[in-house]
């Protein structure tokens, strides 16, 4: 054991003689870490005319249609002061409940003459009896009908009224309408409320849409949808973006088998979802979106996940650093 504490010592001695004399690899770059890092300049660093006139914002979520687009929504320049470039309204920042937190603390960071907070307490409101109010300033993303019924049938997380079905058709059809009726009536969660909904309904909804929305995107087109509303209304692409804060059951299911639906096809919902599909394509060309415009914001958008990473992976090796520059020290200035 002795011969042990020898052997250890000398190597010790040796190491002090070599580490303290000679500078380790890489420890001029360790002391000159930045943790502080920031990301490139923007360059699209302001709202455009038409996204000023369009404030103050109100997101219009509709279940199962992108929680995500929160993110690109706060991030425009001057909306939410209170956020900076790594915010982002998920699991990993806030909570499992990340949609009604980021509600709850909405008024704290975000400037409400600019961004109108929605009620933790009934996230996706509807707008029957407020759309007078609401209109010209709405946003909203809307998906496949019957994409987004299979979603909430599968949602682990939140229950949307699946639980009182036996099976996700019977769901379905109680279900029908409901992106109209979240529209033109009230309470759609955990299960619309509005009765009797016709075509005539359906129309209204689309119509509406039209009319009293700045900016409709499409779930299936989520990156030009992104792109899109960056060119609307400004401000730069960033990581959070495209980030699916909700995947359904913790799965990366982007379709789902319809024939589950034994037949079921939501055709009133349908009338909603083919509007707001003729809205987009039509500010794609009007605003000339395309995937080749498009790659600067994705660019943008990758690059800020990049700087992202590269931050957390040196706030993780941070403490391993330090512990390695006070071994440096204390070997060094022992006598």
């Amino acid at each position: 054991m002795a011969m042990l504490h020898v052997v250890a010592f000398g190597f010790i001695l040796a190491a002090r003689a070599s580490i303290c004399v000679t500078e380790p690899p890489g420890a001029l770059e360790l002391l000159q870490v930045d943790l502080s890092l920031h990301l490139p300049t923007w360059t699209n660093s302001s709202l455009t005319a038409y996204g000023s006139a369009a404030l103050p914002l109100k997101f219009l979520h509709i279940p199962k249609c992108g929680t995500s687009f929160v993110n690109a929504i706060i991030h425009l320049p001057t909306l939410c002061p209170g956020v900076d470039w790594e915010y982002r309204v998920d699991d990993d920042y806030l909570s499992r409940y990340f949609e009604i937190a980021f509600w709850e603390e909405c008024p704290q960071v975000c400037n409400v003459s600019k961004f109108s907070c929605n009620s933790p307490f009934n996230t996706h409101e509807g707008i029957g009896t407020s759309y007078d109010v609401y209109k010209g300033h709405l946003v909203t993303m809307l998906r496949q009908p019957e994409q987004r019924v299979l979603s909430a049938w599968y949602d682990s997380t939140w229950d949307h009224g699946a639980s009182r079905f036996g099976n996700v058709s019977t769901y379905a059809q109680a279900a029908e309408g409901l992106m109209t009726c979240q529209l033109i009536g009230q309470k759609v969660d955990p299960m619309p409320t509005c009765t009797n909904l016709t075509e005539e309904d359906a129309h209204l909804a689309a119509t509406r849409l039209r009319e009293g929305f700045a900016f409709v995107g499409i779930l299936e087109e989520w990156d030009l949808s992104v792109c899109l509303f960056h060119k609307m209304f400004g401000g730069n692409c960033l990581f959070s973006d495209f980030e699916d804060s909700r995947p359904t059951d913790g799965g990366k299911v982007s379709s789902y088998n319809v024939s589950e639906l034994e037949g079921f096809q939501d055709q009133l919902d349908g009338i909603l979802y083919d509007e707001a599909k003729r809205i987009f394509q039509e500010h794609l060309v009007t605003y000339n979106v395309t995937a080749e415009s498009c790659s600067s914001c994705w660019n943008f958008g990758r690059l800020s996940g990049r700087a992202k990473a590269a931050k957390d992976l040196r706030g993780a090796a941070s403490l391993y650093t330090h512990l390695w520059l006070v071994w440096l020290l204390i070997l060094c200035t022992w006598r």
